[in-house]
């Protein structure tokens, strides 16, 4: 039976059960478990006596013989309360055709945190520790002897982390309360780099604005966190010395290319806008909700919210593993629970086909909500994922070599507030996994990510690689909230990434991240049919080649379409990943000749594999956008480029309005008399109706689609580098000519 064909029977299935409302009426075709926070492992599992765990609801329904069924068999209903986990519940083949789910309402609460007395909380006695508190903080402040509450010891963080360097998170009355920080709001920015720290065993060293940083024992362990280089990189770094004469402060650990922007005026070795904090200081819980750990001591220290009494909740991250893992099986449905607690994911999936994650909550986590890896036909449907240390999906699998797809889906989810401990490369959704800071790619083929609403997110809302996707329907709002350089939908470095089509979707009030980026070389994406308002850029082009944007539509953008010719002066040709994803696709034999056939001719040594070639620009319209095109390259390096027949509206006034029905509401389709009609009568109509979220048995509610003021914090512009590189090549290209 084909993946698509058990899919919908699969769904028909279990909405079927959602409809009769009464859980007796699975009994009729399958064995029925009840579990409850008040049950009982020694009880029936009925539903007037059910049991007390998860593990014994599935041993229960191992043991009946479901081998001949040929649909979801077994379901374990969660009564409304907290499950609570202290280990991963592991499922395997055993347990195919199972169906776990919750009440309607999501009130099944499966919790892996680690939950404390707040009578464990004392107040602050000890005059040292004191007397470095805050004045503001002096008398508010709580201690927590963690070994005493039973709660495992903290490592000390490394020099270097990107991840929360193993710290854990506090939580009271479900609130995640926030780490202590200096500033509060807002960064610091750096003043003189005086040492880059590029060479391993030695870091750099900068001069701070401010005498504050005078205050800070580095003794008891201090730590910066910023993005010392490049805005889609921030590292927390260890300081090794702080001078409070002269504010200098060097660092204990290095990172690549060392500290300073990247982007700084030649012969400087810092710009003096990279931005920083200082995180986890006693001296800085200066604000109520804030905390720290001294992993020395394994003393926690925190300025309780002021409702925090006897009956508050406190708990930290949990279990560090998967909350559920599901490792080759069949057909498993998780269905309408709350996911919350751990310091780990969520749920994991490894191999098997036919999972299906539907109407869950997750939050509350310190990894990804949902992971994918390998397998075929996994879908993460209708689900509200936020509260999230790392990213919210990630689909992994598909065989690369034969472009076999995996069939994958995120359908109908609600994405937002990830990336909380790993500011980037945590995207709401990722497809596959981008090689970052040494770790391997990771490929994904043939996923489908269609009406997902992706919003308030530190760093991307899609990262994407590998082949023959479809991202069709979503919206993306207020994206790179904290980072740069980045789009709402991202791919790089990779010519081989052929096949993706992103069509029909909404990006709005983005002003710091192009809409579509396919960034340093990416090639063979369709970008087509979307629309992009108030955004960075509507398509980024860099460098790249078999890369075809049209009949999208860009509305006061800073600019509307970006091509250019990076690849030359980024020394794109030889470039040692992009050539060995090339040489591991076999582009001259089947299937990959078949399917891009234009590939291949990047393997002819005569082929300049750094210009853009294969490009078409076409029959797009640019709305009251800052430039409407932008090409950057030198003569002769953007004739592979092929732009026809856009129209720009300019300020889009008197005859040059568009004519749209109604921008109030999100309606930007033309009206008859509108001159896009006149130019292009057979102009494709973007289905506003049918993005984003869409009303199912498990999103009975949409939220309102709504604009926001821009987004505050570092800023940065996609095209700055690339024109100080060009500008250096040209330089470099004339000196060459000129020597003798």
């Amino acid at each position: 039976m084909p993946a698509i064909v058990r899919r919908l029977l699969m769904l028909a299935i279990v909405s079927a059960l959602c409809l009769a409302g009464d859980v007796t009426s699975a009994a009729e075709v399958a064995g029925e478990w009840h579990v409850s926070p008040q049950g009982n492992d020694a009880h029936a599992g009925t539903r007037a006596q059910p049991f007390a765990t998860l593990e014994r609801a599935r041993d229960a329904a191992r043991a009946r013989d479901r081998s001949a069924e040929a649909i979801n068999s077994d379901t374990i209903w969660l009564s409304p309360g907290l499950h609570r986990r202290t280990r991963t519940l592991d499922l395997d083949e055993r347990d195919s055709k199972l169906v776990i789910r919750g009440p309607a309402d999501r009130g099944a609460r499966v919790h892996a945190g680690r939950f404390v007395d707040p009578a464990a909380f004392v107040p602050v006695r000890d005059p040292r520790v004191v007397a470095r508190l805050d004045p503001a903080a002096r008398g508010r402040v709580l201690v927590l002897d963690m070994k005493a509450a039973g709660l495992p010891a903290v490592a000390v963080p490394p020099d270097v982390f990107r991840d929360g360097g193993g710290l854990p998170e506090l939580f009271i009355d479900d609130a995640r309360l926030p780490l202590a920080r200096w500033p509060d709001d807002g960064p610091a920015t750096m003043g003189d780099v005086l040492e880059k720290g590029e060479q391993r065993g030695r870091g750099g060293a900068f001069i701070s604005r401010d005498d504050r940083v005078a205050r800070w024992r580095v003794e008891d362990g201090v730590w910066l966190e910023g993005y010392w280089r490049v805005p889609w990189d921030p590292v927390t770094i260890r300081v090794a010395a702080i001078d409070p004469a002269t504010r200098r402060i060097d660092f204990a650990g290095t990172v690549s290319g060392g500290i300073g922007s990247k982007y700084a005026p030649k012969g400087k070795k810092g710009d003096g806008k990279e931005p920083w904090w200082a995180v986890n200081l006693l001296e800085e819980i200066d604000r109520e909700g804030e905390w720290c750990v001294h992993t020395a001591s394994g003393m926690l220290y925190v300025w309780p919210p002021k409702a925090f009494g006897a009956t508050s909740r406190v708990f930290v991250g949990g279990i560090r593993e998967p909350v559920v893992k599901i490792t080759g099986a069949r057909a498993i449905t998780l269905q309408s629970l709350t996911i919350e607690g751990g310091s780990g994911a969520g749920v994991e999936i490894v191999g098997g086909r036919d999972g299906l994650v539907l109407g869950c909550t997750f939050r509350k986590l310190g990894g990804t909500a949902v992971v994918v890896t390998g397998g075929t036909a996994h879908a993460v449907r209708s689900c509200d994922i936020f509260d999230i240390g790392d990213a919210g999906i990630r689909l992994v699998g598909g065989d690369r070599a034969g472009l076999e797809p995996c069939g994958h889906e995120a359908i109908n989810n609600d994405v937002h507030h990830v990336g909380i401990r790993r500011k980037t490369y945590a995207a709401a959704i990722h497809l596959g996994d981008m090689s970052f800071q040494g770790k391997p790619a990771r490929d994904a083929v043939g996923c489908h990510v269609a009406n997902n609403y992706l919003h308030d997110l530190p760093h991307a809302a899609v990262l994407y690689t590998g082949n023959d996707h479809l991202l069709e329907r979503n919206e993306v709002c207020r994206v790179a909230l904290t980072s740069g350089d980045v789009g709402a939908f991202y791919s790089s470095l990779d010519w081989t990434s052929h096949g993706n089509v992103l069509r029909h979707n909404l990006v709005h009030d983005c002003p710091r991240a192009n809409a579509f980026y396919v960034d340093d070389g990416d090639s063979g994406d369709t970008i087509e049919g979307n629309l992009v308002i108030r955004s960075a850029c509507g398509a980024f082009l860099g460098g790249g080649h078999d890369n075809i944007v049209r009949h999208n539509v860009m509305v006061e953008c800073a600019v509307g379409i970006h091509v250019d010719s990076r690849g030359v002066s980024r020394g794109c040709h030889d470039n040692p990943r992009l050539r060995s994803r090339l040489a591991s696709a076999r582009a001259d034999t089947e299937p990959w000749s078949v399917r891009y056939p234009t590939l291949a001719r990047l393997l002819d040594p005569a082929t300049d594999a750094g210009r853009p070639h294969g490009i078409l620009i076409a029959e797009n319209v640019t709305v009251r956008c800052g430039t409407s095109l932008r090409k950057s390259g030198r003569k002769g390096e953007l004739d592979g480029v092929s732009i026809v027949d856009n129209l720009d509206l300019g300020k889009g006034t008197g005859g040059d309005d568009p004519l749209f029905i109604d921008p109030v509401k999100f309606d930007y389709g033309f009206a008859a008399a509108s001159p896009v009609l006149r130019r292009f009568p057979a102009f494709p109509r973007i289905p506003i109706e049918s993005i984003g979220l869409q009303n199912d048995l498990h999103r009975p509610r949409l939220p309102a689609r709504d604009a926001a003021a821009a987004p505050t914090g570092p800023q940065f512009d996609s095209h700055t580098d690339l024109e100080a590189t060009n500008d250096a090549a040209a330089r470099a290209d004339a000196a060459r000519k000129a020597s003798p």
